[in-house]
Protein backbone atom coordinates (compact mmCIF):
# COMPACT_ATOMS: atom_id res chain seq x y z
CA UNK A 1 0.00 0.00 0.00
CA UNK A 2 2.59 2.43 0.84
CA UNK A 3 4.50 1.27 -2.38
CA UNK A 4 1.18 2.54 -4.50
CA UNK A 5 0.98 5.70 -2.33
CA UNK A 6 4.27 7.08 -3.29
CA UNK A 7 4.17 5.50 -6.74
CA UNK A 8 0.57 7.77 -7.32
CA UNK A 9 1.64 11.54 -7.19
CA UNK A 10 4.57 10.31 -9.43
CA UNK A 11 2.25 8.89 -12.09
CA UNK A 12 0.27 12.06 -11.36
CA UNK A 13 2.94 14.45 -11.77
CA UNK A 14 3.98 12.54 -14.90
CA UNK A 15 1.03 12.64 -16.89
CA UNK A 16 0.96 16.59 -16.02
CA UNK A 17 4.24 17.15 -17.13
CA UNK A 18 3.14 15.27 -20.46
CA UNK A 19 0.08 17.10 -20.96
CA UNK A 20 1.64 20.80 -20.04
CA UNK A 21 4.21 19.78 -22.84
CA UNK A 22 1.43 18.10 -25.61
CA UNK A 23 -0.05 21.85 -24.81
CA UNK A 24 3.41 23.89 -25.52
CA UNK A 25 3.53 21.45 -29.15
CA UNK A 26 0.07 22.15 -29.82
CA UNK A 27 0.34 26.06 -29.23
CA UNK A 28 3.66 25.67 -31.07
CA UNK A 29 2.21 24.81 -34.04
CA UNK A 30 -0.64 27.19 -33.89
CA UNK A 31 1.90 30.37 -33.99
CA UNK A 32 4.17 28.16 -36.87
CA UNK A 33 0.76 28.22 -38.81
CA UNK A 34 -0.29 31.72 -38.26
CA UNK A 35 3.40 32.58 -39.15
CA UNK A 36 3.65 30.34 -42.28
CA UNK A 37 0.79 32.39 -43.32
CA UNK A 38 1.89 35.84 -42.70
CA UNK A 39 5.09 35.24 -44.66
CA UNK A 40 3.12 33.81 -47.68
CA UNK A 41 0.82 36.61 -47.41
CA UNK A 42 3.97 39.18 -47.85
CA UNK A 43 4.97 37.16 -50.33
CA UNK A 44 2.58 37.19 -52.65
CA UNK A 45 1.75 40.91 -52.05
CA UNK A 46 5.65 41.91 -52.81
CA UNK A 47 5.10 39.64 -56.00
CA UNK A 48 1.21 41.05 -56.91
CA UNK A 49 2.90 44.87 -56.65
CA UNK A 50 5.79 43.41 -58.72
CA UNK A 51 3.40 41.92 -61.09
CA UNK A 52 1.13 44.86 -61.95
CA UNK A 53 3.90 48.02 -61.24
CA UNK A 54 6.83 46.79 -62.95
CA UNK A 55 7.18 47.46 -66.51
CA UNK A 56 8.81 43.97 -67.52
CA UNK A 57 7.18 40.64 -65.86
CA UNK A 58 9.43 37.50 -65.60
CA UNK A 59 6.89 34.70 -66.06
CA UNK A 60 7.94 31.44 -64.95
CA UNK A 61 7.04 27.80 -66.08
CA UNK A 62 5.59 28.80 -70.02
CA UNK A 63 4.77 25.63 -71.41
CA UNK A 64 6.83 25.38 -74.86
CA UNK A 65 6.49 23.48 -77.84
CA UNK A 66 9.88 24.44 -79.63
CA UNK A 67 11.91 21.64 -80.77
CA UNK A 68 15.85 21.97 -80.18
CA UNK A 69 17.56 20.46 -82.53
CA UNK A 70 20.71 21.72 -80.43
CA UNK A 71 20.23 19.09 -77.63
CA UNK A 72 19.54 16.41 -80.75
CA UNK A 73 23.10 16.93 -82.40
CA UNK A 74 24.77 16.87 -78.97
CA UNK A 75 23.81 12.97 -78.15
CA UNK A 76 24.16 10.33 -80.96
CA UNK A 77 21.37 7.80 -78.70
CA UNK A 78 18.65 11.18 -78.66
CA UNK A 79 16.47 10.93 -81.39
CA UNK A 80 14.58 14.07 -80.72
CA UNK A 81 14.32 16.46 -77.83
CA UNK A 82 11.96 19.31 -77.22
CA UNK A 83 11.76 22.03 -74.15
CA UNK A 84 9.25 21.98 -71.31
CA UNK A 85 9.08 25.04 -70.22
CA UNK A 86 10.12 28.62 -70.58
CA UNK A 87 10.79 31.36 -68.24
CA UNK A 88 9.91 34.53 -70.36
CA UNK A 89 10.78 38.51 -69.10
CA UNK A 90 8.11 40.15 -71.15
CA UNK A 91 7.56 44.05 -71.42
CA UNK A 92 5.04 46.13 -71.66
CA UNK A 93 2.08 43.75 -70.04
CA UNK A 94 -1.52 43.86 -70.67
CA UNK A 95 -3.41 44.62 -67.42
CA UNK A 96 -5.67 42.03 -68.09
CA UNK A 97 -2.68 39.55 -68.22
CA UNK A 98 -1.06 40.88 -65.02
CA UNK A 99 -4.36 40.21 -62.73
CA UNK A 100 -4.51 36.68 -64.14
CA UNK A 101 -1.07 36.20 -63.09
CA UNK A 102 -1.62 37.77 -59.37
CA UNK A 103 -4.77 35.64 -59.25
CA UNK A 104 -2.59 32.41 -59.81
CA UNK A 105 -0.31 33.33 -57.19
CA UNK A 106 -2.97 34.67 -54.62
CA UNK A 107 -5.06 31.38 -54.57
CA UNK A 108 -2.93 28.98 -52.61
CA UNK A 109 -1.74 31.92 -50.25
CA UNK A 110 -5.80 32.29 -49.75
CA UNK A 111 -5.89 28.29 -49.31
CA UNK A 112 -2.97 28.70 -46.94
CA UNK A 113 -4.95 30.58 -44.79
CA UNK A 114 -7.79 28.55 -44.98
CA UNK A 115 -5.45 25.49 -43.72
CA UNK A 116 -4.28 27.59 -40.68
CA UNK A 117 -7.58 28.27 -39.51
CA UNK A 118 -8.35 24.69 -39.90
CA UNK A 119 -5.41 23.70 -37.87
CA UNK A 120 -6.12 26.39 -35.23
CA UNK A 121 -9.66 25.16 -35.16
CA UNK A 122 -8.38 21.34 -34.25
CA UNK A 123 -5.81 22.80 -31.21
CA UNK A 124 -8.68 24.89 -29.70
CA UNK A 125 -11.06 21.88 -29.31
CA UNK A 126 -8.05 19.56 -28.51
CA UNK A 127 -6.95 22.12 -25.90
CA UNK A 128 -10.76 22.64 -24.70
CA UNK A 129 -10.93 18.63 -24.48
CA UNK A 130 -13.23 18.38 -27.37
CA UNK A 131 -11.54 16.64 -29.89
CA UNK A 132 -14.66 15.20 -31.51
CA UNK A 133 -16.86 18.83 -31.77
CA UNK A 134 -18.84 19.93 -34.87
CA UNK A 135 -16.14 22.32 -35.72
CA UNK A 136 -13.54 19.43 -36.01
CA UNK A 137 -16.09 17.70 -38.04
CA UNK A 138 -16.69 20.73 -40.54
CA UNK A 139 -12.79 21.76 -40.30
CA UNK A 140 -11.82 18.30 -42.03
CA UNK A 141 -14.59 18.72 -44.65
CA UNK A 142 -12.98 22.36 -44.89
CA UNK A 143 -9.81 21.25 -45.43
CA UNK A 144 -10.59 18.87 -48.09
CA UNK A 145 -12.48 21.17 -50.15
CA UNK A 146 -9.46 23.78 -49.49
CA UNK A 147 -6.61 20.85 -51.05
CA UNK A 148 -8.47 20.65 -54.35
CA UNK A 149 -9.47 24.31 -54.62
CA UNK A 150 -6.37 25.27 -53.56
CA UNK A 151 -4.48 22.92 -55.90
CA UNK A 152 -6.77 22.19 -59.08
CA UNK A 153 -7.53 25.78 -59.19
CA UNK A 154 -4.40 27.10 -58.90
CA UNK A 155 -3.11 24.78 -61.47
CA UNK A 156 -6.53 26.63 -64.08
CA UNK A 157 -5.87 30.11 -63.06
CA UNK A 158 -1.80 29.32 -64.17
CA UNK A 159 -2.82 28.33 -67.38
CA UNK A 160 -5.49 30.89 -68.09
CA UNK A 161 -2.70 33.57 -67.04
CA UNK A 162 0.43 31.80 -69.25
CA UNK A 163 -2.51 31.72 -72.28
CA UNK A 164 -3.03 35.34 -72.18
CA UNK A 165 1.03 36.20 -71.66
CA UNK A 166 1.40 33.54 -74.70
CA UNK A 167 -1.50 35.82 -76.69
CA UNK A 168 -0.21 39.29 -76.02
CA UNK A 169 3.29 37.58 -77.61
CA UNK A 170 1.97 37.24 -80.43
CA UNK A 171 1.60 40.42 -81.39
CA UNK A 172 5.28 40.74 -81.07
CA UNK A 173 6.03 37.45 -83.28
CA UNK A 174 8.35 37.60 -85.86
CA UNK A 175 7.12 37.31 -89.55
CA UNK A 176 6.00 33.82 -90.16
CA UNK A 177 6.07 32.68 -86.38
CA UNK A 178 3.14 31.93 -84.44
CA UNK A 179 2.74 31.77 -80.86
CA UNK A 180 1.17 28.45 -81.29
CA UNK A 181 4.63 26.98 -82.34
CA UNK A 182 6.46 27.74 -79.51
CA UNK A 183 3.92 28.14 -76.28
CA UNK A 184 0.56 25.34 -76.25
CA UNK A 185 -1.97 25.81 -73.31
CA UNK A 186 -1.31 22.91 -70.54
CA UNK A 187 -3.32 22.27 -67.86
CA UNK A 188 -1.89 20.08 -65.10
CA UNK A 189 -4.03 18.53 -63.00
CA UNK A 190 -2.76 16.01 -60.21
CA UNK A 191 -5.14 13.09 -58.48
CA UNK A 192 -3.25 13.63 -55.14
CA UNK A 193 -5.23 16.22 -53.82
CA UNK A 194 -8.08 14.21 -54.67
CA UNK A 195 -6.89 11.10 -52.87
CA UNK A 196 -6.19 13.46 -50.03
CA UNK A 197 -9.67 14.49 -49.54
CA UNK A 198 -11.28 11.28 -50.01
CA UNK A 199 -9.01 10.08 -47.26
CA UNK A 200 -10.00 13.78 -44.98
CA UNK A 201 -13.87 12.82 -45.63
CA UNK A 202 -13.20 9.16 -44.11
CA UNK A 203 -11.53 11.00 -41.17
CA UNK A 204 -14.40 13.09 -40.55
CA UNK A 205 -16.46 10.32 -40.66
CA UNK A 206 -14.77 8.78 -38.10
CA UNK A 207 -14.42 11.79 -35.87
CA UNK A 208 -18.55 11.88 -36.54
CA UNK A 209 -18.69 8.89 -34.97
CA UNK A 210 -15.93 9.56 -32.25
CA UNK A 211 -18.54 12.83 -31.75
CA UNK A 212 -21.39 11.06 -30.86
CA UNK A 213 -19.66 8.10 -28.50
CA UNK A 214 -18.76 11.12 -26.61
CA UNK A 215 -21.91 12.79 -26.59
CA UNK A 216 -23.43 9.35 -25.57
CA UNK A 217 -21.37 9.13 -23.27
CA UNK A 218 -21.67 12.49 -21.37
CA UNK A 219 -25.35 11.69 -21.78
CA UNK A 220 -24.59 8.72 -19.34
CA UNK A 221 -22.73 10.60 -16.55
Amino acid sequence: MMTDAGTQPTATTQRSRTERLERYLLQVIATGAVMFSIIGAWAAITRAIYILTSPTVRVDGMTSAADRADLVAEFGSVSDAASVTANVTVSGLPTGARWWLVAADALPVLTGFGVAAVIIVFIVSVLKGRPFGTMTLWGLVAYAALALIGDWGHGVLTAIAHSEVASYLGGSAASGVSTDDVFFLSLDISMTPLVWAIALAVIAAAFEIGRRMQRDTEGLV
